[in-house]
């Protein structure tokens, strides 16, 4: 995908940030949950104000995609020293957040992302990769495994009153 360019994004886009997330996010889930449980969560999720602070956190790093046009396609976040059932390491990093827009699905650009973010858990100087990945979602469980993560654990997820359950992947990282 020669035609994507992958950046660093900065408080400067916490309102972009905070619109593609909710809008990939109800993307990607809206179909399987309820408009009242996706109103509820998304605006205490995907706020300007909560993607300035989280821009602004030392702890994480977040990287923007944009095709050709210069639309914002996709997303990454990672999270460094967080830590979920099964997270032994002992500097591990979070890929909090991996969001590819449905059109741009199979062409490679949730690789191109994950690539930032294992750049980024390098950079931390991680020895543990994990993520958390709603049970029901099949895709994203098939390329988490392929690039090489493998439950360690479960968590629960809660979108408005629903409570969901992820699992909980890890990969050793040196």
């Amino acid at each position: 995908m020669s035609d994507i360019v992958i950046r660093p994004a900065t408080v400067e886009d916490a309102a972009l940030l905070a619109e593609l997330g909710a809008r990939l996010f109800e993307q990607t889930f809206g179909a399987m949950n309820t408009r009242e449980d996706m109103e509820a969560y998304l605006p205490g999720a995907f706020s300007p104000e909560i993607q300035t602070r989280e821009l602004s956190e030392s702890d994480r790093a977040a990287v923007l995609a944009f095709d050709e046009a210069g639309n914002a396609v996709g997303y990454a976040m990672t999270r460094r020293g967080s830590r979920s059932n099964g997270i032994t390491g002992e500097r591990p990093v979070e890929f909090q957040r991996i969001y590819v827009d449905k059109s741009l699905h199979g062409r490679g650009l949730g690789v191109q992302l994950m690539n930032s973010c294992v750049d980024q858990a390098r950079a931390w100087n991680a020895d543990t990769l994990w993520l958390a990945v709603w049970q029901a979602n099949a895709r994203a469980l098939a390329f988490y495994e392929r690039v090489g993560f493998a439950v360690v654990g479960v968590q629960d997820f809660i979108l408005g009153s629903d409570v969901q359950h992820d699992f909980v992947m890890a990969r050793a990282f040196d």
